[in-house]
């Protein structure tokens, strides 16, 4: 059985971010590294709250979303088990956005001031770190173009996106003659007023896309609307506009 010690080292070298990191690296980033467990469907910090720490999701699943000026809310991105999120906490007094986590949720806490502090001391994570934020900038610019796109677009977006993570490769390619097609059944991971926040629109717009899809036969849906069968991959990619 695993002392917290090592559990801790196991859950930071599971981490994009650390993964590059030697093993007395990881040990620096260990020693600031604070656990915190949090149910589902709590606040972990609000937009706007002083920025004092980034974080690591070590289990389960939350969310980064904004609040607009007309009240709504727009999901940024979905954090899953091993990425780290609020790493602007580093460059900025406040945090620009808030979380909600979506189920029990397992993480660390890094302080701010430790983490600079061994930022000048390791320039490896150093880099590391810089390569995470550039790939949260492309996400964020990726969000802002399809934030432009008519939501039929938007969703066909996420689908492919969806499938490409839970199907298998062949699921992706024709059947051939004569054979029949491999399962494209996707699930989705979340509801559909969470869904229409990821899209940045409302639940009664995505329903009615929903709907279109499935009268141009692109998509077929289970009676609870949690399972979704693409019958059309051309279809899909045509409405997402690749």
């Amino acid at each position: 059985m695993t002392g917290p010690g090592t559990q801790t080292l196991l859950d930071l070298r599971a981490a994009r971010l650390f993964a590059q990191l030697d093993d007395a690296q990881l040990q620096a980033i260990a020693a600031i590294a604070r656990p915190m467990l949090l149910p589902a469907e709590r606040t972990l910090f609000l937009q706007g709250d002083p920025a004092a720490a980034f974080f690591l999701l070590a289990e389960g699943r939350l969310k980064v979303f904004k609040l607009l000026r007309d009240g709504r809310t727009a999901t940024i991105r979905h954090v899953e088990a091993g990425q780290t999120f609020a790493e602007a906490a580093l460059f900025h007094d406040e945090y620009p956005s808030s979380t909600e986590t979506m189920t029990d949720c397992r993480l660390y806490r890094f302080d701010t001031q430790e983490v600079l502090r061994l930022l000048l001391a390791e320039p490896q994570v150093a880099v590391n770190m810089l390569a995470a934020m550039a790939q949260l900038l492309g996400l964020l610019n990726r969000r802002v173009e399809e934030l432009l796109l008519p939501v039929p677009a938007r969703l066909a977006r996420y689908l492919l996106v969806l499938a490409d993570a839970q199907l298998e490769p062949p699921a992706m390619r024709p059947a051939a003659a004569g054979k029949p097609a491999s399962p494209r059944v996707v699930k989705l991971p979340t509801s559909k007023r969470e869904l229409a926040a990821r899209l940045g629109t409302v639940p009664e717009t995505l329903s009615r896309t929903f709907d279109r899809l499935k009268r141009g036969e692109v998509i077929r849906m289970s009676g609870d609307h949690d399972l979704i069968e693409i019958l059309s991959f051309d279809k899909l990619h045509r409405l997402a506009q690749d």
